[in-house]
């Protein structure tokens, strides 16, 4: 859409955007897993090993995406794509939950719905009586 833009990054070497791609992909894997971590997912629990499992192989290994017609337009999916459409699906069909709100007050935070606001904080305080 900006031809002047995609000159300028046409015109950096092969190993550069390679170097930033390979930031780009271990960044967003790493917020994946702090993502993870935060949100205490109990990967005991089968329902969501097999999430995970199922996400990490479509990632992995639609290395040339998947490709389609509708309408008589080819339309392709990068293996992100698929592995974003597989976790959906797999998440609302698979029985069970994932997380129970209300049990962990950080975890709702994290996610966006606090349901007791000001009682993840610090809410120590120091006497003032004299």
């Amino acid at each position: 859409f900006i031809p002047k833009m995609a000159a300028v990054i046409g015109s950096m070497p092969s190993a550069i955007i390679g170097g930033v791609s390979f930031m780009l992909y271990g960044m967003i894997s790493a917020i994946g897993v702090r993502n993870v971590v935060e949100n205490h997912v109990d990967f005991t629990q089968s329902r969501n090993l097999i999430i995970a499992g199922v996400i990490f192989v479509c990632g992995l290994g639609f290395s040339d995406g998947l490709t389609f017609t509708i309408a008589g337009t080819s339309v392709t999916l990068t293996a992100l794509a698929v592995a974003a459409i597989a976790g959906i699906f797999l998440n609302a069909i698979l029985p069970g939950n994932d997380y129970h709100f209300g049990k962990d007050i950080t975890g709702d935070a994290n996610r966006g719905i606090d349901m007791k606001p000001n009682l993840h904080e610090d809410t120590s305080y120091a006497d003032t009586e004299e």
